[in-house]
């Protein structure tokens, strides 16, 4: 597991690698024999490019997997980067830009309820410490008008293991669908 561009061998690369070197492309890893290769800053650019769009369209299909970030983009940068605080702010963050420039504030930072649940609305096979981390975490990022740091986000993950961080950052983005989608609902923006 690598984040270093400087290693790939430059003659004759994949047409993959040659994605992942392009700044302009949405690629963020490689496989190069039994190396992934990861660009941990695509991987944020991708989760943010994949909430702006859900926001613009709430009724497009977004998979984690194959338009945010793949598993073991994911592994690598919760486990092998240890940037899953990192991974969870920026989508919480994001998640704040996104909805405080398109609806009311007070709508904005009322909170997602406790029954919210995601494996009953989306069958979402999460955890329930993993889900309330992130229901929690969601609702205080709404509830500021400042960005989270990842060294808050860090203390809600502490006793967390990688799976369940990587379980964390997954709930948060369907919260984020979730409250999308009851913003529109409320405000009649489609």
């Amino acid at each position: 597991m690598t984040t270093d561009h400087q290693d790939l061998p430059h003659a004759h690369l994949s047409r993959e690698a040659q994605e992942l070197l392009d700044p302009h492309h949405h690629r963020a890893s490689v496989h190069l024999g039994d190396r992934l290769v990861v660009d941990p800053d695509q991987v944020l650019a991708n989760v943010a490019m994949a909430m702006e769009r859900l926001d613009l369209d709430i009724s497009t299909p977004v998979s984690i997997e194959e338009d945010v970030a793949t598993l073991d983009e994911l592994v690598a940068m919760v486990d092998h980067f240890g940037k899953g605080p990192e991974l969870i702010a920026h989508a919480l963050n994001t998640a704040a830009r996104v909805v405080n420039a398109r609806y009311p504030a007070e709508l904005v930072r009322h909170p997602l309820p406790p029954d919210c649940d995601l494996r009953r609305l989306f069958h979402a096979d999460v955890d329930e410490r993993s889900q309330n981390v992130a229901r929690a975490v969601f609702n205080q990022r709404l509830a500021r008008e400042v960005d989270v740091r990842e060294t808050e986000i860090a203390v809600d993950l502490d006793e967390l293991s990688p799976e369940q961080r990587i379980e964390v950052f997954m709930a948060v983005f369907f919260l984020y669908g979730t409250k999308i989608g009851a913003l529109q609902n409320r405000t009649g923006i489609r």
